[in-house]
């Protein structure tokens, strides 16, 4: 008597799955404000560093008119 083998099958499934999300209006409003608060502060981190380069360079970048 010969013995039965079983070879393991593969079969292949694909799920969709969905999630629903809902944002308050106040987290919203919330996001809105972090997002704006952190783009005044790398504004002002910006216009600071431009002002110093400018300083930095008076004299190069603005020689007298009289030569």
């Amino acid at each position: 008597m010969s013995e039965a083998t079983h070879e393991p099958q593969t079969t292949t499934e694909t799920v969709t799955v969905t999630k629903t999300v809902t944002t308050t209006d106040a987290d919203l409003a919330q996001q809105l404000v972090n997002d704006a608060t952190q783009q005044q502060v790398r504004y002002e981190h910006d216009d600071a560093k431009a002002d110093d380069w400018g300083k930095a360079s008076f004299p190069a970048s603005d020689p007298p008119q009289n030569y």
